[in-house]
């Protein structure tokens, strides 16, 4: 039992330093959506690592295994054997798992809120687009674009954007946003969100958050990329930013304009079968260390 409870620290720890650094980096070639599964995969392999820690170390040292040891911990009738370690861990593993989950409920119930009152200044503020789809036009001087998720999901373009782009800049401009409904994005992003609002005090979270938020990015330039063409968004991106003065010029937009201006390697699907089999093993992996300390 102890040597399973510090396989899971040691997961843990490993889930919430190393694994999220590497996987941060943004090497010249990338599938954006190899990567998005990798760190689903790390968010929840590392809470059930953590919690699962705590828990095993509190029955460690009463049995062999960790059904026996819970056992014990709950027998009322010997309350006043029980360390208060033990206690402060199973109490730690309950405030973590409680943590974990409402900060996701609380994240999810924040969101739909602003999205709502978001929905209704757009019904009021913007007008549906003669010429693009499924699409809102803001009147505004600032080059504006960007989606609203939901059922009635919405891209909404500002006239000042609309004005200094052409045609197929405009299509280039939508279909990115398009793509973020189409695959659901902010559901992608929403638990790194939570975990960020949950354990602020860990580096990963943030850049967790950061690192998809950008794959997010990178996955509706490549659906732009693929209908109407690399030059375009790329163009749109840059007028954009030169419209917008005073903006500075940040990572990700120099990273997705580079990624714009190269073609990219057909993606293999065996590189993406091994992912998704790397991502399976890491969530299953602290599963059945558990099994193992149930089984002990």
């Amino acid at each position: 039992m102890l040597l399973i409870g510090s396989l899971l620290a040691l997961l843990a720890l490993v889930l919430a330093w190393p694994v999220p650094l590497l996987l941060a980096r943004r090497p010249r070639t990338i599938d954006p959506v190899s990567r998005l599964v990798l760190w689903q995969a790390v968010g929840l392999a590392g809470g059930l690592s953590l919690i699962g820690t705590a828990v095993v170390f509190a029955a460690a040292p009463l049995s062999g295994s960790l059904g026996d040891g819970l056992l014990e911990i709950s027998d009322i009738a010997a309350l006043s054997a029980r360390a208060w370690w033990q206690w402060l861990l199973l109490a730690l593993a309950a405030l973590l798992l409680v943590r974990l989950l409402g900060s996701l409920l609380v994240q999810a119930a924040v969101v739909r809120r602003r999205r709502e009152r978001h929905r209704t200044l757009i019904g009021v503020l913007t007008e549906p687009s003669d010429e693009l789809p499924n699409t809102r036009v803001l009147r505004s001087d600032s080059p504006v674009a960007y989606c609203l998720p939901g059922r009635s999901g919405t891209t909404v373009v500002s006239t000042g954007l609309l004005e200094v782009l052409t045609a197929e800049q405009r299509r280039a401009v939508v279909t990115h946003e398009q793509a973020h409904l189409d695959y659901h994005h902010d559901v992608l992003v929403l638990p790194f969100a939570a975990w960020n609002r949950a354990l602020p005090f860990v580096p990963a979270t943030s850049t967790a958050l950061r690192a998809v938020s950008a794959l997010s990015e990178l996955m509706a330039d490549d659906r732009a990329r693929g209908s109407v063409g690399a030059d375009s968004l790329a163009e749109a991106i840059g007028i954009g930013e030169r419209v917008h003065l005073g903006d500075r010029s940040s990572r990700l937009t120099a990273a997705r304009r580079a990624r714009l201006s190269r073609e990219l390697p057909p993606t293999r699907r065996r590189v993406r079968a091994l992912t998704l089999g790397a991502a399976g093993t890491l969530v299953l992996l602290p599963g059945l260390l558990l099994a193992a300390a149930l089984l002990a």
